[in-house]
């Protein structure tokens, strides 16, 4: 099903870094957008980005009812499952996106059945394939050594895909921009030259600009491919390693500082979430997200998107000074 008329878009996690990006792309399509914030700040971003925020906790079925029934909405968009989606540190909180995971998908589904929503947008982990060593995989892989802090996810994506609402699921890779709180951590790490844990640079994972996600978001909106998976990644997976060392070599310090820190130091040192991430290897294929949905990359490559995220700080830091 393709819709091209102007759609009545509810997204939940507008006040993510790709949610915003997402705010932005539909508003300029002409699509009139929805988003839920629990934070007046988040209410300002919403307008800022050319939408109308609702204020909501997402995760509580009751609120969630009441907003969708002031639609009708055709689209719901779930971006809040991407709130800790970035750079994989120990300072990452994944608590939150648990809970949006788990409490927050079977609400959304519940409330779009119940308030007449007609499609639905799920973003979710191309880090879901789990470790395959590094060898290419498509939406029909089935992930092999899978960590057991992903089982949650999968099982939210089998919901969205299974539900009575027609969905679709978009795997994303591992977001950032300028806007991004988990970019500007890492750099910060990066110019103070403290160690950074990269975990084995041999394991490969998949990127994704948080404009580029947000573009395959709109296109699957307005597209509706129904049960469909898609894996939204940039053309050139590398290691965390290798994806720091471009921050370092973009901030003029050339490779970063790396942690190395011994197999029984790990779990007192790093999360379980961090230490999923980083030990998953896979190269994700986006041609069926290209093929199927008209997608098109802004930022093909890490080098190209770590280039925006720089001018991006750069001319912030110009507008302050």
């Amino acid at each position: 099903m393709s819709n091209t008329s102007a759609l009545n878009v509810f997204i939940i996690g507008a006040s993510t870094t790709a949610g915003r990006e997402a705010v932005r792309q539909f508003s300029a399509r002409g699509h009139k957008v929805t988003g839920v914030t629990d934070s007046s700040q988040g209410g300002a971003q919403v307008r800022q980005d050319g939408g109308l925020p609702a204020f909501s906790n997402p995760n509580r079925l009751g609120e969630l009812k009441s907003m969708l029934h002031m639609g009708p909405y055709d689209v719901l968009v779930h971006m809040g499952t991407q709130a800790a989606h970035s750079f994989p540190s120990r300072k990452t909180d994944w608590s939150a996106t648990n809970e949006a995971i788990v409490t927050g998908t079977a609400a959304a589904l519940e409330a779009a059945a119940s308030s007449g929503v007609k499609f639905i947008v799920y973003a979710s982990y191309a880090f879901l394939y789990g470790n395959m060593h590094g060898e290419t995989v498509t939406e029909e892989s089935e992930a092999h050594d899978l960590d057991p802090a992903f089982k949650a996810a999968l099982r939210a994506e089998k919901a969205v895909i299974g539900h009575s609402v027609p969905g679709c699921v978009l795997r994303a890779g591992i977001v950032y921009s300028s806007e991004d709180a988990g970019a500007a951590a890492l750099s910060e790490d990066v110019l103070r030259g403290r160690s950074i844990y990269t975990g084995d640079s041999h394991n490969v994972l998949n990127w994704v600009h948080a404009a580029d996600l947000a573009s395959a978001v709109v296109l699957a909106a307005e597209q509706q491919p129904a049960g469909e998976l898609f894996n939204i990644v940039d053309d050139h997976p590398v290691s965390a390693a290798a994806f720091a060392d471009a921050m370092g070599t973009g901030l003029g310090l050339g490779a970063v500082n790396r942690q190395s820190i011994p197999g029984f130091a790990l779990p007192m040192m790093t999360t379980e979430m961090q230490r999923a991430i980083l030990e998953s290897s896979a190269r994700a294929s986006n041609a069926k997200a290209k093929q199927a949905l008209g997608w098109k990359l802004k930022y093909p490559s890490y080098q190209s998107g770590m280039e925006q995220t720089l001018l991006g700080w750069r001319a912030g830091q110009a507008v302050k000074g």
